[in-house]
């Protein structure tokens, strides 16, 4: 006999594929849009939530907003981007509008965020697919012209620049620093540098951390082993993602009041004019 727990966890799986059945239905519509693209979207995806009276949607796409007429940013919102070509160019933001029940700390089931980057990942590869297909038929119509040095002067597939990398590097770095236990690891401030800081890291680059420190020497062991682990951790995830292979993702730079004072090594890019670096987080004191 089926019990309650396993039923109603049944029916949010119909739920869920009911969604993407009738995604799929959309993205087959001939003459597609931008427009009714997200139109669509918003009506469809409510249904696929748990609680679907007060789920609302939002869309944003290289700089235009479509939304459900009661969205708002509420302290329960999940998100996924759009990626196309390997460039973000917008994302989906579900909302719960009200409190009705957590569970572990989130009104979401695990499975509604999978859903939901399922939904964001079939979106861009749509979009793609179209204009990678529009690309085409101007190249057949108008061949693509070239200069001799295997620069085209005609019409281009893309002209957006990839800033996946360096956006999710950025955002791991926030994460780790909101999760510093800086107290513990006798940590000052967090501050992000290089190519990650200048958004032109590729999938091969670090994340430069620099991080001003009062530490003894058994808290810098703690937190030199503590960053270890996301950087063991994210290599294997940028590996999985874009088949660089690297030992670990960050590199970490220390400094001390010392280094500030002297204007040393990396200490210098605190508060400088140019190429300064970005500060995370700052330990706040009593």
């Amino acid at each position: 006999m089926i019990n309650n727990l396993v039923l109603q966890r049944l029916k949010e799986r119909e739920k869920e594929l009911n969604t993407l059945y009738r995604l799929d239905e959309l993205l087959s519509t001939p003459g597609l849009d931008n427009d009714r693209l997200f139109r669509g979207l918003l009506s469809l995806m409510p249904a696929g939530w748990q609680y679907s009276s007060a789920c609302e949607i939002s869309v944003k796409f290289e700089n235009r907003e479509w939304k459900t007429d009661d969205f708002r940013q509420t302290d329960w919102m999940q998100k996924a981007e759009i990626v196309i070509d390997n460039c973000i160019c917008g994302d989906i933001t579900v909302s719960y509008i009200v409190l009705i029940r957590e569970f572990n700390g989130s009104q979401f089931l695990p499975e509604e965020q999978k859903l939901l980057n399922t939904i964001a990942d079939r979106v861009g590869n749509y979009i793609f697919q179209q204009r990678l297909r529009n690309s085409l038929k101007v190249l057949e119509k108008d061949g693509l012209q070239s200069d001799g040095n295997g620069n085209g002067n005609g019409h281009v597939l893309s002209e957006s620049t990839n800033d996946r990398h360096w956006k999710w590097r950025s955002r791991m770095a926030e994460r780790i620093s909101q999760l510093m236990d800086m107290e513990k690891f006798g940590v000052d401030a967090v501050y992000l540098i290089g190519s990650t800081k200048n958004a032109t890291a590729g999938p091969g680059s670090d994340i430069d951390l620099l991080i001003h420190h009062h530490a003894s020497e058994q808290q810098l062991r703690c937190l030199v082993s503590w960053l270890d682990g996301w950087s063991l951790c994210l290599a294997e995830v940028n590996f999985q993602e874009t088949g660089y292979q690297t030992d670990r993702l960050i590199d970490l730079h220390l400094i001390t009041d010392k280094d500030i004072k002297e204007g040393t090594s990396f200490a210098v890019m605190i508060g400088a004019v140019d190429n300064s670096a970005r500060l995370l987080r700052k330990l706040q004191k009593a």
